[in-house]
């Protein structure tokens, strides 16, 4: 264990910023942006901007920001809602995180963080369930600390992601009762919280996972997800939500739209209409409101009451820069998307390359529906997450991200 003078080491306090970071998504959110200052001025006085070379990342990102300043201030200075040009700058994260000199227990710290940070939000939703009411819930369930069941489920199927990795590897999270206790927890609070897409994307992926982490046993792991998924269906609040889902598309289908499920669907055909009228640079940032009604007016979309006024978006990460960037903002995206994954696919110490895959494949899930149009609680994480990288036990030398992979 590293003595208290070496964790409050010039080296070290980048490293502790980082966690201060994930302790404080599910937590405190509001107090994510001062972390991730205290972090960038922790980065720079232990002298690892020295690490920073021209790399992919730098250049994905540098491309991508250029690209959201060129819109914001030559496009539309007064857009309404600037959420691709406001969120992008997470991903910053990206090369100042890959320039800093991993080991295996800096990462392993970093999701005790997080599983700790949302272990003790699971406690608080527990003490809510049992009629704590400090705060008003708006009826989204036993959230606890997080403000919305949108940001929040995704972030609980993320933590149960990396805990079935803590299941079968026994050092990782203490022990194997500590990290099935806290699986359970969050499952528990999973099925209560009213967030659709967190839940898809967990069954979803729990299937694939288990399918890789034990392939001698696959049909069992098959079953497994299929038993779980019928266990959670058992709570009458993920129950009703799914059904609910089905019954918004059968009304879509059959002509109205003014559904949770319906309106997604009109704002995902909105914009790639808008995609195929502004091809290469979108309506511009925070356009997409104000295109929609131009849309309506037109006859090609249909008129939508007051009352939702303030709903209409693209709700899909994806579809939210095609329509507002063009091709101009999405190609970046994609390129730097397709290299993470290279690289995560690539690295060969197993806890690295699980944590990678799997939250690139969460990630991406969670970005064709509402839960991630460059969010705090999903940009963030993903971006520490995935660029993180240290040499395995089998190699000599410890090298920072920006040498060690080409």
């Amino acid at each position: 264990m590293r003595v208290h003078h070496e964790l409050l080491s010039r080296e070290e306090l980048p490293f502790l910023a980082l966690w201060l970071v994930l302790l404080s998504i599910p937590l405190a959110i509001a107090l994510t942006k001062f972390a991730a200052v205290i972090f960038l001025l922790a980065f720079v006085w232990a002298g690892y901007i020295r690490n920073l070379r021209p790399h992919v990342f730098l250049l994905s990102v540098s491309l991508i920001s250029l690209i959201n300043i060129y819109d914001l201030f030559h496009y539309h200075l007064f857009a309404d809602h600037l959420g691709p040009v406001r969120h992008i700058w997470y991903l910053w994260f990206l090369p100042l995180v890959a320039a800093m000199p991993w080991s295996r227990q800096h990462f392993v710290d970093l999701l005790r963080a997080f599983i700790l940070a949302l272990a003790v939000n699971g406690l608080i939703g527990v003490a809510q369930a049992l009629g704590w009411h400090f705060r008003n819930l708006l009826g989204q369930g036993p959230i606890g600390l997080a403000q919305t069941h949108i940001t929040f489920s995704m972030m609980l199927a993320s933590g149960l992601l990396l805990l079935l990795f803590a299941i079968k590897d026994k050092k990782l999270f203490w022990s194997p009762r500590i990290a099935v206790f806290i699986f359970l927890l969050l499952l528990w609070q999973l099925m209560f919280t009213i967030g659709r897409t967190g839940q898809a994307v967990f069954f979803i992926l729990a299937l694939l996972v288990l399918l890789w982490m034990f392939p001698r046993y696959r049909i069992a792991g098959a079953l497994s997800v299929f038993v779980v998924a019928g266990i959670a269906l058992l709570s009458p609040v993920l129950r009703s939500r799914w059904v609910q889902a089905v019954f918004d598309v059968y009304l879509f289908f059959n002509g109205w739209v003014i559904t949770s499920v319906g309106l997604r669907l009109v704002y995902a055909h909105s914009a790639l209409q808008m995609f195929a009228e502004h091809p290469f640079f979108g309506v511009g940032a925070g356009q997409f409101r104000a295109a929609y009604y131009d849309l309506a007016r037109r006859g090609l979309e249909p008129r939508l009451p007051p009352v939702v006024d303030s709903m209409i978006g693209p709700n899909n990460s994806f579809l939210a820069y095609l329509s507002e960037l063009g091709l101009f903002g999405f190609i970046p995206l994609i390129v730097l998307m397709g290299y993470l994954w290279i690289r995560a696919w690539r690295q060969s110490e197993p806890l690295l390359r699980y944590v990678q895959v799997v939250t690139w494949l969460w990630f991406v899930l969670g970005s064709f529906a509402d839960t991630f149009i460059w969010l705090e609680g999903q940009a963030i994480p993903f971006a520490i997450l995935m660029a993180v990288h240290y040499v395995s036990p089998k190699e000599e030398t410890p090298v920072s991200a920006l040498e060690g992979v080409h």
